[in-house]
């Protein structure tokens, strides 16, 4: 049984949309150090409708010439090589007038998560891990699988400008509150009350659930926090572990808040910032005494382990109305039933607008459903939160 025919099997029962071609061939690049990684994206990507792999390097150097030369729409890009890394390769076409968007192939060590990072700070859209199974079929199913998923989202990016909000939406069961909050559309903080008291105060807490697109976005936030922030701030940022321990350190080290990993047991502290650790669900719990972070095993949910919604449902459990969800980019739906909760509760919940949103996935369920008080641009997004703990955010 050939390796083609597996993977066209697999692409056949796992991709239903493999029948609805785009217009225009998608150009792919595969750069990789290793033959076996380039034979497998490569047969990975064959197998793909409307994709065409315009060429492969497996020197960084030389993949600098050859995708200023071929413009291609995506790059996978291994980030260990030799001569030049995956993050020198991102630095230098950042210099160069190519739109080409680039996916990382990583490999799970404790250097491989940090240098991720930073491919994620310089401009790459996400990364996929290396396989590290010892059957090739193994290795070729999740390739195939991750890739694909990728490919078809910058695909209707880049040639069909696609918008999701135009395409049916099946939401997840759940009671959306009757009352239809106010959205606020275009330039959200300006268009705040300068009298009032805030609603937040300094008794509240914000949580932030966030996916595809995610640590640059972070990037763009979290550091705009003043020292002294009044309430703590939790997220989920869908990562595998390890790498939200890198993801901590590199907002902490841009941050006038402390940004830390989650422990198990540690007391909520106002003006920290906690990320949950990859492949543990993290919530807030009271012991009696002080807020606490409980890190648990429970089952993933939306397939997500952490999960948002997990996270915000513990949010309005122990903080009520005084919780103020934040949902930025992301595929998926993860954190609509959690911003239905606090709703529910009468917190307030923001979204990422669809225009700088990477993903327009996990903003889109709650803004469709109608529980949302602000669609933000990225940039917008601490400045209103920040207003939120001082006064009214709206007129």
């Amino acid at each position: 049984m050939s390796d083609v025919w597996i993977l066209k099997s697999l692409l056949q029962t796992s991709f239903p949309w493999r029948n609805n071609p785009v217009a225009d061939p998608f150009k792919v690049f595969i750069v990789d150090d290793s033959l076996i990684f380039r034979q497998i994206v490569r047969q990975a990507c064959v197998c793909i409708p409307n994709v065409e792999i315009v060429g492969s390097s497996g020197d960084g150097r030389q993949a600098i010439q050859k995708i200023q030369e071929l413009q291609p729409d995506l790059v996978t890009l291994d980030l260990e090589m030799p001569v030049f890394s995956g993050l020198e390769v991102l630095k230098a076409i950042d210099k160069t007038k190519c739109h080409s968007k680039f996916i990382m192939l990583s490999s799970v060590t404790q250097a491989g998560a940090k240098e991720t990072i930073e491919c994620l700070n310089a401009g790459a859209l996400d990364f996929i891990l290396k396989p590290q199974g010892s059957s090739r079929e193994e290795n070729m199913q999740k390739l195939i699988k991750e890739i694909s998923a990728r490919v078809k989202l910058i695909q209707d990016h880049v040639h069909h400008h696609v918008e999701p909000t135009k395409q049916p939406v099946s939401k997840p069961a759940a009671v959306v509150p009757s009352s239809t909050p106010k959205v606020v559309m275009a330039s959200p903080v300006d268009n705040v009350c300068p009298s009032n008291l805030g609603w937040l105060s300094d008794q509240g807490v914000v949580g932030i659930g966030v996916s595809t697109g995610g640590p640059a976005s972070l990037k763009q936030v979290i550091p705009h926090f003043p020292r002294d922030f009044p309430v703590p701030i939790l997220i989920v940022q869908h990562m595998p572990p390890i790498f939200t321990k890198s993801l901590a350190q590199n907002l902490n080290q841009q941050s006038p808040l402390e940004v830390k990993e989650a422990e198990q047991g540690e007391k909520v502290c106002k003006g920290v910032v906690y990320i949950a650790p990859g492949g543990l669900q993290m919530r807030v719990a009271n012991d009696g005494v002080h807020k606490v972070i409980e890190l648990t095993e429970d089952p993933p949910e939306n397939s997500c382990r952490p999960a948002v919604d997990y996270l915000f449902r513990s949010l309005v459990k122990e903080y009520g109305s005084k919780t103020l969800g934040v949902i930025m980019t992301g595929m998926g739906s993860d954190g609509f039933l959690g911003a239905q909760a606090i709703r529910k509760a009468h917190g307030k919940v923001f979204v990422q607008d669809q225009e700088t949103c990477v993903v327009y996935g996990m903003p889109r369920f709650p803004t469709e459903a109608g529980i949302v008080d602000a669609i933000l641009p990225l940039h917008q997004i601490s400045q209103a939160v920040q207003r939120a703990t001082t006064q009214e955010c709206f007129v």
